[in-house]
């Protein structure tokens, strides 16, 4: 052995001294190790390195303090050398950190990849209940508008049967005329049809332009001219012009060499000739270029074929797309373009392809895009060998490659499968493999399936084929490839660290002619080390030096993106689950309401289990529970508080609109105490014992009953906000009404007069007339409304727009008129006192008669330029309805409610209002707004509808800021952000941000706007906040 009894020993870099020489104990979890062996028992001279303290399963071997006796193999132990321990420990150290580093980096890829795959989910389900229905509903009410245009301008006896024709449920309903008020022909004219091929083609080129130029045909000096403009210039695209004639010509070659679903194609057989095939892109042009770099540009004999997801997600996707649609007009068999699913409308408008076309070249070229993208491929079969899909295989059996090719391809992905044909177009899109046998269903859910190893058999024997390849995810080995299913079946990726974020390499299969290949990973320099890189090996003489710098630059760029890739993923993980939090507030509620935890509070177990069933079950809610800080101190989750911390927050540049949020929280909030007599009427059926209380229950049912203004889901929000205040009961289960409805109070929002400003007598006389005066705004609307309907001035269709507060103001200003002789706008005291006392005041809840003389005292208040009149219209609309409770947290929820709906669903909204607005201008006419927006509500139906009628009506009110009829829907939809204000910190607390509205209190105004009704920006928008994100710092 060498050693004896006492001596130094180092195990594992660690100074020890030998107490036990003979027979090992044996190991209980390593049965190899239970046969008779012989090595030491040490006892470490420091730190508790241990496992024992010399004794085994009741067996004493020798005597040391506990945690510092370990037992080891002979050849563990070696002579003691400081220098040698040291150098030991630090490759033990370092080995500890790249292990944990490994594995922290591979639990959060799991999770963002989880997650990514729930959003995928969500973008699935909202097209298909939603999206798909609303644009449905829009197409037909712009069927029907057409057809009442063509009645009048042509006469019933013009319009033929066949025009009148309106497609329905049963395919054979006729003509109907549209409901609501019509468009004038001026602003049904307004950004429709302004932009066509032939205005774009007869576009005039930039002077400042110094990209390449098309000449007809395409030549291959212009293919690789374009490569060195995009790498030089990535942000100078093609002219608009070039563009659509690539685009166009593209689109003719397809119609005419494409007939079926499925390309056959054969490498070229002349030597040195192979296909290069490339998974997704996503718009990564960097790795593109470094394809292009690396194994050359496409040819006759280096031909490429992309594998679909050229589209989203990254910044550049157009360039690729023009890069190979140039290859491809120049020598159509050197590209071969597959479909993807990320080439279809309804992920484009979620994950950002609509939007970069839209802002490069508009949204005429987008609908250009879309022709392209129907007419692509499904599938391609590579020498009668080797099948090449996007997403994978289906879910019926014994389907050939004969069904596949007589697929109708040209046309959208079918939102879900229902018929035999949808079904294969879907799934060869979006299904993934699986280890398992048979059928499941794949973590994007939505109706996506996963197939297993016998269904990839089954269909390469029943068509003579010998593998699948496939891309649509990247490789959970975060390789650039991964074979699965024995390797009859290889998922290819190659956009390497895929979103900046999962620090991916990006991979492709070379082929050659005769099928053998060779599988080549990297990872993408930037551009503009791409850039550096052409312009140091432009000489043919420096092909060695060529070889080694790229090399380099691949470690360099794995490199950088170690560093940079964790933070970037913990960043978005954050984001995506504060957007998850966001949608899914109500039913985090429910269930934790319904867990018996009414106390506003549960268990760290209960937490994690309600958000597993309400958010997903493969999340690592015991990681993140530490990492969101929900547990208090107490031990317990407070789960108002903590639900609170997330919302949506609106905010438009500009502070533009900000004055839907203040109407629409008074409008909630008016509709609540206008409730108040009802309330306490309807409550003496319910408060049995008359102690002021109903159950939760009933209370709900009484809410949705009366119809207070909310929507069902600001319904839900309501009673969620009634458990978390001492109005709600636990222990009994039951609401005290009236401390509920004591909440809420009306102010005077105007000044008044100094002297008068901390009288209490008046303060109250305020709150009681304003009351008075919002109750009667809604029965003085009905009888303005009434009387207009009665002269044939109003249609019954607009008698859901009687509850908007401008507009019952302005009928209530009706009453108030009878009183103004002048008729110049202004009320002298004695007209302002005859006008007050005709409205119902509540004398017992002011304490005191108001008298005339007190009338006057407030009409003195109110008027503080001393002019002896007030301006009546202003008076009446000053008042306000606001939540006492000091952290206004109704209003908050109930406005997040009402900015998480539009957020959640402004991809259907968006594809929606593009149908009023084919160009995409941005802008539609402020009715066809109002139709998306009823359009989204009644698709949603009545229950899950996001906004009342009233709501509508008030947004579109408020959007068409010019007066011009024309709303700029864009803008307003993009303003709409999840934050979690837990993580939110001031980057400079004493320099507010300047680009986000107004600053130390100022208020911004319009030309020709009083102040005094000016857009207050009264969010927290006045500074740029920063999320903390360091998700793995706390593992």
């Amino acid at each position: 052995m060498g050693f004896s009894i006492g001596d130094i020993v180092a195990v594992y870099g660690r100074k020890a001294h030998i107490r036990y020489i003979g027979q090992l104990p044996p190991n209980p979890f390593n049965k190899k190790h239970n046969a008779s062996q012989t090595g030491f028992g040490v006892e470490f001279s420091s730190r508790k390195l241990g496992e024992n303290d010399g004794s085994v399963d009741g067996k004493r071997y020798f005597n040391c303090k506990p945690g510092m006796g370990l037992f080891v193999k002979e050849n563990r132990a070696q002579a003691y050398d400081v220098k040698e321990c040291s150098a030991t420990q630090l490759q033990a150290a370092w080995r500890s950190y790249r292990a944990r580093q490994a594995f922290q980096d591979a639990a959060a890829f799991n999770f963002w990849n989880e997650l990514d795959a729930f959003e995928e989910k969500d973008a699935l389900v909202n097209n298909r209940d939603v999206g798909t229905p609303t644009l449905n509903t829009i197409k037909k009410q712009i069927h029907e508008q057409n057809m009442v245009d063509a009645f009048e301008e042509t006469g019933p006896e013009r319009v033929s049967s066949s025009h009148l024709a309106v497609p329905g449920a049963d395919g054979s309903r006729g003509f109907a005329p549209p409901r609501g008020r019509r468009r004038s022909s001026t602003r049904r004219s307004v950004g429709r049809n302004s932009v066509d091929a032939s205005s774009i083609s007869a576009e005039n080129i930039p002077d400042d332009y110094t990209g390449p130029r098309v000449k007809w045909p395409i030549t291959r000096e212009f293919c690789l001219d374009l490569i060195d403009h995009y790498r030089d210039n990535p942000d100078v695209p093609l002219p608009r012009k070039y563009a659509l004639e690539l685009i166009m010509a593209v689109a003719d070659h397809y119609r005419e060499t494409m007939k079926g679903a499925v390309v056959e194609v054969e490498i070229p057989k002349k030597s040195g000739s192979r296909l290069v095939l490339v998974g997704d892109t996503h718009g990564q042009l960097n790795d593109v270029l470094w394809i292009f770099y690396k194994f050359g540009p496409p040819s006759p004999t280096n031909v490429y074929l992309f594998n679909g997801d050229i589209a989203d997600r990254g910044r550049y996707a157009v360039e690729i797309f023009m890069m190979l649609f140039a290859f491809k007009l120049q020598c159509p068999s050197s590209v071969v373009i597959n479909r993807g699913n990320h080439e279809s409308a309804d992920m484009n408008e979620v994950y950002g392809f609509a939007q970069e076309v839209r802002q490069k070249y508009g949204g005429f070229m987008y609908q250009k895009f879309q022709e392209v993208f129907h007419l692509l491929p499904l599938c391609v079969v590579m020498e009668k060998r080797v099948f090449v899909v996007h997403g994978g295989l289906c879910r019926k059996d014994n389907i050939t490659l004969h069904h596949i090719d007589r697929l109708h391809r040209q046309r959208p992905c079918p939102a879900s499968p229902h018929s035999f044909e949808d079904t294969l177009m879907f799934d060869l899109l979006w299904s993934d493999p699986q280890h398992e046998s048979g059928r499941g269903w794949s973590t994007r859910g939505a109706d996506c399936i996963a197939f297993g190893p016998d269904i990839t058999d089954a269909f390469l024997t029943k068509n003579n084929l010998e593998v699948c390849i496939r891309s649509h995810q990247v490789p959970t080995n975060l390789r650039g490839f991964e074979p699965v299913h024995d390797g009859r079946c290889v998922t290819l990726f190659s956009a390497s660290n895929y979103c900046g974020t999962t620090g991916n390499y990006g991979g492709v299969i070379i082929f050659e002619a005769n099928l053998s290949f060779e599988i080549q990973e990297y990872m993408a320099p930037s551009l503009a080390e791409i850039q550096m890189l052409h312009s140091e090996t432009c000489a043919a003489t420096q092909k060695v030096f060529l070889q080694t710098r790229i090399k380099d630059l691949e470690m360099q760029a794995k490199r950088q993106h170690r560093r940079t890739a964790a933070a970037r993923m913990n960043e978005q993980i954050l984001e995506k689950i504060c957007k998850l939090i966001c949608e899914k507030k109500t039913d985090l509620w429910w269930c934790f309401f319904n867990m018996g935890a009414e106390s506003g509070r549960v268990k760290p177990a209960q937490w994690r289990e309600a958000c597993s069933n309400v958010l997903g079950q493969n999340f690592p809610w015991v990681y993140l529970m530490k990492r969101l800080h929900v547990v208090e101190e107490d031990g317990y989750v407070y789960y108002n508080e903590f639900l609170n911390r997330y919302r949506v927050e609106f905010r438009p540049p500009k502070c533009k609109h900000l004055n839907w949020r203040r109407e629409c929280i008074a409008r909630v909030f008016e509709s609540i105490m206008s409730a108040d007599l009802s309330l306490k009427e309807t409550l003496m059926l319910f408060d049995r014992n008359c102690d002021g209380t109903v159950s939760f229950r009933e209370f709900n049912e009484l809410i949705t009953e009366l119809d207070v203004g909310l929507s069902e889901p600001q319904v839900r929000i309501l009673m969620r906000l009634i458990t978390a205040s001492p109005a709600f009961n636990a222990a009994a289960g039951s609401i005290d009404v009236a401390e509920f409805l004591g909440r809420f109070r009306v102010v005077y929002s105007h000044v008044i007069n100094d002297d008068k400003r901390n009288v209490p007598w008046l303060q109250r006389a305020l709150h009681c007339i304003g009351k008075a005066i919002l109750a009667d705004k809604a029965e003085a609307a009905n009888r303005h409304y009434e009387q207009q309907r009665q002269d044939g001035n109003l249609g019954p269709e607009t008698n859901a727009r009687r509850r908007s507060s401008a507009v019952r103001a302005v009928a209530l200003f009706q009453k108030f008129k009878d009183y103004n002789e002048g008729g110049d706008g202004y009320l002298s005291y004695a007209d302002f006192v005859t006008g007050i006392k005709r409205l119902t005041i509540d004398e017992e809840e002011l304490g005191f008669a108001l008298t005339d003389e007190h009338l006057y005292k407030v009409a003195e208040a109110v008027d503080t330029t001393g002019s002896k009149r007030i301006n009546y219209l202003e008076f009446l609309q000053a008042f306000h309805v606001v939540d006492s409770n000091s952290n206004n947290s109704a209003a908050e929820e109930l406005w997040g409610q009402i900015c998480t709906a539009i957020f959640q669903h402004k991809s259907s909204i968006r594809r929606a209002l593009h149908q009023f607005d084919p160009d995409m201008t941005g802008k539609v006419d402020s009715e066809d707004f109002r139709s998306a927006l009823v359009a989204v509500n009644t698709v949603l139906s009545r229950t899950e509808a996001p906004l009342t009628e009233e709501q509508i009506d008030q947004l579109v009110n408020t959007m068409d800021l010019d007066n011009d009829g024309m709303v700029e829907y864009e803008e307003f939809l993009d303003s709409f952000t999840p934050v979690d204000t837990f993580f939110l910190q001031p980057e400079n607390e004493d320099e507010p941000s300047k680009a986000n509205g107004p600053q130390n209190g100022k208020v911004e105004t319009r030309e020709g706007e009083d102040p005094s009704q000016a857009d207050v920006d009264i969010d927290s928008n006045s500074q740029r906040f920063t999320i903390s994100s360091d998700f793995s710092s706390s593992a």
